[in-house]
């Protein structure tokens, strides 16, 4: 059976990305953005995975300690979780864009070999995201792109209409 998956990137798409150090490095800097909580129930509702996907540069060197990235990551995974939403996998590229690592979206090392255990049905599923790597993500991977503004959340009536074509 194929499966449905909703690739989802975090910071812009999800929560809302500082745009000073584009970090949520501290609890009272996390906000989930408008319209996610009841996109990702209708989601989780029509029966796709939800797949997080995230670029976090640096996350472990001294400028970014893994644990300023491990609290708000996991409240935000609580608050969702309060609200009925679980995440099937959470995939996290830690290493800076300068590093040419094989995970960093666009590339799908992050996800290759959870792929291989998925039977991904290619004409459903999508990436939801904020960024131009995000989409470049999503054809890399032959899957549909939905765009959202950085900062702005998740219309959901846009959503509605995007998988239901």
């Amino acid at each position: 059976m194929k499966t449905k998956i909703a690739f989802i990137d975090r910071d812009g798409a999800l929560i809302e990305e500082p745009q000073d150090t584009f970090q949520v490095d501290r609890l009272d800097l996390l906000k989930i953005l408008p319209g996610v909580i009841e996109s990702l129930k209708l989601l989780r509702d029509q029966k796709y995975k939800l797949v997080m996907v995230t670029n976090q540069n640096g996350v472990g060197l001294t400028c970014f300690p893994t644990a300023t990235f491990v609290e708000p990551q996991e409240e935000m995974l609580k608050i969702f979780k309060e609200n009925g939403i679980n995440f099937e996998r959470v995939f996290v590229c830690p290493h800076l864009q300068e590093g040419g690592c094989d995970c960093r979206k666009p590339k799908t090392g992050l996800v290759d070999y959870f792929l291989t255990t998925v039977d991904l049905d290619r004409e459903t599923s999508f990436m939801l995201g904020d960024r131009e790597t995000d989409g470049q993500f999503a054809q890399n991977l032959d899957i549909r792109f939905f765009k959202v503004k950085t900062n702005k959340g998740i219309d959901l009536e846009s959503l509605k209409s995007f998988i239901s074509s």
